[in-house]
């Protein structure tokens, strides 16, 4: 999926694809009314969109999407070689286990199950029980309020993204997204 920020709001009838912020912004390519930022192997890392009406966004501020909904703006791509490598983003997991940080009293490591592997991720919510179903951001996402998830380590423990609540994704709700035991593996869509 990618994730879409339509910022029509403040600039008018434009959006912002984001498809993979692991990928590292080298050069821009300008296409009319599209920008792509790509890396050197011309993968791409986000687009901005000058005429979001004309690539049919949703009238919707922030959410996720398949690129083959948008089929102008991957012909263009695949035109002008550019490479669309999209990751998972916003992913259901159960929670293995949770053990307290070795290092911090107010911090927790969860191992999850994401319906391919297990990992760990270490977060600082209390509702993280084991046996519940919660979504993660993997590497590659991008929150509601602009931040890259990346691979990273919290106080030397591996922590490969971050457990989303319903806010991250600028959902006016509170507490952290759950799910059942069929969800876990798939994309939370929003």
């Amino acid at each position: 999926m990618i994730i879409i920020n339509n910022i029509s709001d403040f600039f008018d009838n434009s959006a912002i694809i984001f498809v993979n912020s692991k990928i590292k912004k080298e050069k821009t390519i300008i296409l009319n009314d599209l920008v792509f930022f790509i890396d050197s192997l011309n993968k791409i890392n986000s687009i901005n969109i000058l005429n979001a009406k004309k690539y049919l966004i949703k009238n919707k501020k922030f959410y996720v999407d398949k690129i083959e909904n948008y089929a102008l703006i991957k012909q263009i791509a695949n035109e002008n070689n550019l490479i669309f490598d999209v990751p998972k983003k916003f992913v259901y997991a159960e929670i293995k286990a949770r053990k307290t940080h070795p290092r911090s009293e107010k911090l927790f490591v969860l191992n999850l199950f994401d319906g391919t592997s297990i990992f760990d991720i270490v977060t600082n919510t209390l509702e993280t029980e084991q046996g519940r179903v919660i979504v993660i951001a993997l590497p590659g996402s991008t929150t509601f309020s602009g931040k890259d998830i990346l691979e990273g380590k919290v106080l030397d423990i591996n922590s490969p993204g971050m457990v989303v609540s319903y806010r991250t994704l600028g959902i006016n709700r509170d507490g952290l997204i759950f799910g059942t035991k069929d969800d876990i593996g798939k994309e939370f869509e929003f």
